[in-house]
Formats: C-alpha cells, structure tokens, sequence
C-alpha cells in the first residue's frame, strides 16, 4: 500500500521538523516531516509483485486514498475490481465476484508495520515511524532520495526485510516492500504509474525510480 497524495507546499518551505528521535537523522527527520499531506487525498498507484510462487510480476494499478488517521483505502480498477479498506485496526477487501474478506491487523504484523509507515510519512510524523523502524537516508532529500525502513523488532523482521522509499523533494515516487521469504512488491506513485510496464523485471522498475528523481 504507500504515496504522493495531493501534496503540500515544497519540501524547501516545510514548517521546521520537531527534534529527530534518536535513531533517525535530522535529515532523515526533516524529510519525512516535509512529506506531511493534508487529508482526505489520493493518488494513482501501479504495481508490481515478485513471488517464487508466479512466473511472471504480477501488476495491477488504481488508486490509493488517506483519510486521514489510520484510515486507508486501496482501489485496484485493473486487471480486476477490488477494493480494500484499512481502518480502526480491521481490514475489509471486496474482490469483484468473490465477496468481502474481513480480518483484523493483528492477525497480519507486516501489514499493520506498513500501515504505521504510510501513515507516518502522510502525515510527517517521524515520532511514530520511530516507534517499530530504523531508517537509513541515501541522497540529497532537497532532490533525489531514498529512505530504507527495516524492523526493529525480531518478531516482526520474520515476516518483513525492509520498506524503501524513493522520492525527490517533497514527493515520494516508488514504495518497495520487501517480505523476508523473498517476495518483493514494487509500487509507482503518481504521473509515474502510468510508467509501469506491461512485463516489468526490478531493474527496469529500479531504474524508472531513479530517473523518476
């Protein structure tokens, strides 16, 4: 799930960031509090996933959507209909012709990890990402970036490698997701979705990331 929704004023022009926790670099702070957005937004998404399990990437595309709060929503509109609510720690998915899953977030630890991650660069809280991740800044956060997000917590390490976050500015572009078992989802954000190839490999996807900065 991830996401430049309706963005806020440049990054240059953010309000000053409260003081970085420890663990996280003031830059890596600054950042994050620039990425702030204001609710209810939403933004194009396209996505890529890689499983042992598919011979090919699986892609889909839509839109994501912020409420505000813990309040997410996901409209997948291709290859198929499906639409997924997050909120108040329960997770609702209606899949055209199958009916609505109902499951709570703590039946799923990496999905509630990306929640708390999302949530905390939307509303540009690095407090609260703080609280479950270690965050590592690479490039210039004044224009291109790459923050990577990995598990403090062993529990929660089994199930997730790391969440990196590519940007520029006060924009964020791309969100991988990276499971420890080796399936890694890739999501192009914004006028970048509409990049997405039809038969996309990583480095393909690796490289719109990067030129996207």
């Amino acid at each position: 799930m991830a996401c430049t929704l309706a963005l806020m004023p440049a990054w240059a022009l953010a309000r000053a960031p409260d003081p970085a926790p420890a663990g996280l670099s003031p830059q890596a702070s600054a950042l994050i509090a620039g990425l702030k957005q204001a609710p209810p937004t939403q933004t194009p998404f396209a996505e890529a996933k890689y499983s042992a399990m598919l011979d090919r990437a699986l892609v889909v595309s839509g839109t994501l959507s912020w409420q505000g709060g813990d309040h997410l929503s996901r409209d997948v509109s291709a290859p198929y209909k499906e639409h997924t609510v997050i909120a108040d720690g329960k997770v609702a998915m209606t899949r055209q012709g199958h009916g609505t899953r109902h499951f709570s977030l703590d039946r799923a630890p990496p999905l509630k990890a990306l929640l708390d991650s999302l949530v905390a660069v939307l509303s540009g809280n690095p407090q609260r990402l703080q609280k479950g991740f270690s965050a590592r800044l690479d490039g210039d956060a004044a224009h291109s970036w790459t923050l990577t997000l990995r598990p403090d917590s062993a529990r929660l390490a089994k199930g997730l490698s790391h969440i990196r976050l590519d940007g520029h500015g006060d924009t964020l572009d791309c969100m991988e997701i990276a499971q420890s078992g080796g399936t890694v989802t890739i999501d192009l954000l914004g006028p970048l979705a509409a990049k997405m190839p039809k038969q996309p490999n990583r480095a393909q996807l690796t490289g719109l990331c990067r030129r996207a900065h």
